[in-house]
């Protein structure tokens, strides 16, 4: 990458940032004209228009949107990596941009983030919870958690610790319908689904070699396993969901397991997500190794409830 064009991200980011090219040219100390003659290098060179201008107010284009986010961890890297050679050292520091599903951030990525933001204090975090698929390059995110049984090709993953499902009913539900022996009673039960797991076609149970599939239903449908697992704990119906969003409920009588001898699912694991090894930054390095230590194989949501 030539100097110019380096120079044209860098005038090229700040005029967005700043919403203008004048106060593009006060942040950089250029005139007007040498901050716009930067922006139209870069759109030349692309051979594309990144930004609509007009009298009054100027506006990204959709490939000048792709090529800001994309222009922004670069001069990410870029900066660290200035840093890093003058202080011969590979301090974190810049902005961490984090994806993760709604449920397992709210409840155990805070506290991370906290701790790990008071060993860096050169970071700064921006966490996006949502519990849709991310592409993580068209986002542009630098890392995200996911929960799965596998990860999509193309993409780099790290486990980070186990996640297993289990499934539950109040105490109230079961004395007033029965406690299921076998997964097939399921079937007459009222099973409060989640919209986004694998098993759309049934819960699929395994034990000693042999697998069952149950095509369960229910009154309830979510996209929100908090919300599954409140409704369960009020009486509604059975749930299969994560021990990191039930374990509290369990550990206070409020839902009990059932089929224990049964496994759930397929076994799924707590990743962090990252789009490429190469040219991985301080600041993605140092978090996923953190949340490896903050978590463990041995997670606390599972402790006590084997």
């Amino acid at each position: 990458m030539s100097i110019d064009v380096l120079t044209g991200m860098r005038v090229f980011a700040a005029v967005v940032d700043a919403g203008s090219f004048a106060g593009a040219a006060d942040r950089l100390d250029l005139s007007r004209g040498m901050t716009s003659r930067y922006v139209a290098q870069i759109e030349a060179h692309l051979g594309v228009r990144l930004l609509n201008r007009t009298t009054r107010r100027q506006s990204l284009t959709e490939a000048g949107e792709d090529y800001y986010q994309r222009a922004t961890q670069v001069l990410g890297l870029v900066e660290e990596a200035e840093h890093s050679a003058a202080k011969g050292s590979a301090e974190p520091r810049g902005t961490l941009r984090i994806n993760a599903p709604v449920a397992f951030g709210i409840r155990h990525l805070g506290p991370v983030i906290g701790a790990w933001l008071r060993r860096h204090p050169q970071v700064k975090a921006d966490l996006s919870l949502n519990d849709r698929f991310v592409d993580l390059v068209e986002e542009g995110f630098d890392v995200a958690v996911r929960i799965a049984s596998r990860i999509d090709p193309g993409l780099v993953a790290r486990p980070i610790t186990r996640a297993r499902l289990v499934v539950c009913a109040a105490p109230a539900y079961l004395k007033e319908r029965g406690t299921p022996k076998s997964p097939a009673e399921l079937a007459r039960h009222n099973c409060l689904t989640y919209a986004y797991a694998g098993h759309q076609g049934g819960w699929r149970f395994t034990r000693r070699g042999r697998e069952q599939v149950v095509k369960v239903s229910g009154n309830v449908h979510g996209n929100n396993g908090d919300i599954l697992c409140s409704a369960a704990a009020e009486g509604l119906g059975v749930i299969a969901q994560p021990t990191f969003l039930v374990h509290e409920l369990l550990r206070a009588k409020k839902l009990v397991r059932i089929l224990e001898d049964w496994e759930v699912g397929e076994p799924s694991t707590v990743y962090a997500v990252y789009p490429s090894r190469q040219f991985l930054a301080p600041k993605v390095r140092s978090f996923i190794d953190f949340l490896v230590e903050r978590f463990g194989r041995d997670p606390d949501w599972d402790k006590g409830l084997e």
